[in-house]
């Protein structure tokens, strides 16, 4: 069967979609805070559906909702997913703009499915990335993605047990799309976009404003290992 590739682009790298070749409009749905549209087209001549734009937990929506660009993707065709977010950088190795592949996930939300967790984190796939990114000369981070229930940003408190339990990034999303999607028998990765660092000594709060800021100038980074990745099949 022809790889089909989905992504669902996390806030701040919706600008991926100007990339694509013949983009065709499939869906939009412009009544919550993050704009939802289904894009399809093509990358280096390779079959591609963006989802640009997702529903989160903390806005109401049922779980159906919340899932909706994974069941669009599967009922597309997508047989590959790849999952990115704008997250915040509890590992202080970390800067502003990193890219970070995710390798495991604390889930912190009431959602969970029976899903089969070793199976979505594969030694082979992430080193296939690792050389993908070393090809690219791109600065790729690895680590364990924390999805919390949101919309606040997480306390000092939080912050220090996060950082005392191994947490790499945290943010609100990601887990329930990775989750579902290997229920369903696509092949997934995720990778965050660190938007921003979060440390119990920090007195500065972050805006949105700042999450889209980082997202831009991660973008060249990211542009480039995406198209990487859709050229290789994992």
């Amino acid at each position: 069967m022809k790889t089909k590739t989905g992504i669902i682009l996390g806030s701040g790298l919706n600008k991926f979609a100007e990339e694509l070749a013949s983009p065709e409009l499939l869906y939009e749905d412009n009544s919550s805070f993050h704009k939802l549209k289904v894009i399809s087209g093509k990358i280096n001549d390779e079959n591609v559906v963006l989802f640009s734009g997702r529903r989160h937990f903390y806005e109401g929506y049922s779980n159906d909702k919340i899932l909706e660009n994974v069941n669009f993707a599967k009922d597309l065709g997508v047989n590959r997913l790849i999952i990115t977010n704008a997250a915040g950088g509890i590992n202080k190795n970390f800067k502003v703009s990193d890219l970070m592949l995710i390798t495991s996930h604390y889930n912190f939300l009431s959602f969970n499915v029976n899903s089969s967790v070793p199976s979505l984190y594969s030694k082979d796939t992430i080193s296939s990335i690792r050389d993908l990114a070393m090809e690219e000369k791109i600065s790729l981070k690895y680590g364990s993605y924390c999805c919390l229930s949101g919309p606040s940003y997480e306390s000092k408190s939080e912050i220090r047990f996060l950082n005392k339990i191994g947490v790499d990034a945290v943010g609100m999303s990601t887990v329930p799309e990775i989750l579902y999607a290997n229920k369903l028998g696509i092949k997934t990765i995720a990778i965050s976009c660190i938007t921003n660092m979060l440390s119990e000594q920090a007195r500065h709060i972050t805006n949105h404003e700042e999450v889209i800021e980082a997202g831009i100038k991660s973008y060249a980074n990211f542009s480039g290992l995406l198209k990487k990745i859709i050229l290789k099949t994992f």
